[in-house]
């Protein structure tokens, strides 16, 4: 088993969220989950709907708290030996930009039951295996006349995991009553930093 490193000159990849494209079925889902006319076809358009639901929400910028834990969840973040576990993997891959501390991912993939360890760090940012991509999605059936925090849980993060190898996330995509795209992992981090600056505020 192989790693890969992406260093930079801050914590983390970056990634362009105007630049980062949707595919049109899965920019095409989104819109009606966020109760729009026209497909979200960037990171950037997907990041500020989710503000949006958050912000008309709360009346404020979400926090760590909004992030969906859970005591079975297949993802967890360990930072200075505190371990929490959650539905979906970018919420852990957030915590460590919304702390600034480093931190160890480790997420087990929903079909092979593989491991995949992700270290975020000063010095960058390591995956193992090399090999591991991320799936991003949310549900065929959506059901909202109008989003909230909770709808969108409900409906995008159990559809967001951790793949070892992208063949293992093709055998997923195939049963699956979803709308998904798979993206390196390290696109994946770069998401996370960005929903931690941009939705977060961090």
């Amino acid at each position: 088993m192989t790693s890969q490193s992406f260093t930079d000159r801050r914590i983390g990849p970056e990634l362009d969220l105007e630049g980062f494209r949707l595919p049109p079925h899965v920019g095409a889902r989104l819109a009606t989950l966020f109760g729009r006319d026209t497909p979200i076809t960037t990171g950037s358009e997907w990041v500020q709907a989710m503000r949006t639901v958050f912000t008309e929400e709360f009346d404020r910028f979400p926090s760590e708290d909004a992030l969906c834990r859970a005591e079975d969840g297949a993802h967890s973040v360990t930072i200075d030996g505190d371990r929490d576990t959650f539905v979906c993997v970018l919420d852990p891959l957030i915590v460590p930009f919304l702390r600034d501390e480093p931190g160890r991912i480790e997420s087990t993939t929903p079909e092979d039951g593989a491991t995949v360890t992700i270290d975020i760090d000063d010095g960058g940012t390591t995956a193992t295996p090399e090999s591991a991509v991320i799936s991003l999605g949310l549900t065929h059936h959506v059901e909202a006349d109008s989003a909230t925090p909770e709808t969108v849980y409900r409906q995008v993060c159990g559809y967001i995991h951790v793949f070892a190898a992208p063949a293992e996330y093709e055998r997923w995509a195939d049963n699956v009553e979803a709308a998904t795209t798979s993206v390196p992992v390290e696109t994946g981090i770069g998401l996370a930093r960005e929903l931690a600056a941009v939705l977060f505020d961090a």
